[in-house]
């Protein structure tokens, strides 16, 4: 009589099911990298359509309003300016929203799709080199400090920058001195 074979497998048979496996699990499960992406964009579209917000309604009303980064809230709003007295300052009260009628302020981190999304960094830089996180719009819609003492409020926007990230995705949301607003 023979010896009786065992049963069970080879190293080989074993490392065949392993790579199979792998490969299956590789192709079932999605990459984060494109959920990163579409939340870069979604967030980015999100501070554009504020910063356009801004403009237009300021060109639509004849009244500064003021785009506004809270980057400790992570957080945007627009906002109309009080400039009654000597002082021009930011109303309390953002300005209505164009689709809900609630005040224009959301956080990043509540729009859809964006939860991961943060305030990099929100820098606008004037014609008299000093720099703000905030920019007003003037009645023509031309960028400007808008809050301050009167010669301060006038000047003119030379660049400005609105950067989002999370992780190693990045986007950022640039304005020009002519009121041109991008996305890259």
């Amino acid at each position: 009589m023979g010896m009786a074979r065992r049963g069970g497998y080879t190293l080989i048979e074993l490392l065949a099911v392993v790579a199979i496996i792998s490969i299956a699990a590789a192709l079932a499960l999605p990459s984060s990298h494109p959920v990163a992406e579409a939340r870069a964009d979604a967030a980015a579209t999100e501070v554009a359509l504020a910063l356009r917000f801004a403009r237009d309604e300021a060109r639509r009303t004849g009244q500064m309003r003021l785009f506004d980064c809270r980057q400790a809230a992570n957080a945007i709003a627009v906002y109309g300016i009080d400039a009654g007295g000597p002082d021009a300052i930011a109303s309390r009260t953002p300005v209505p929203h164009p689709a809900t009628r609630a005040p224009y302020s959301m956080a990043l981190s509540t729009l859809p799709a964006t939860n991961t999304m943060a305030l990099i960094s929100c820098t606008f830089t004037f014609a008299d080199n000093t720099s703000s996180a905030t920019l007003a719009f003037d009645s023509t819609g031309t960028p400007l400090r808008g809050l301050g003492p009167a010669a301060a409020r006038t000047q003119a926007l030379r660049s400005g920058s609105v950067v989002l990230g999370a992780g190693n995705t990045r986007r950022s949301i640039a304005v020009d001195g002519s009121g041109r607003i991008t996305i890259s």
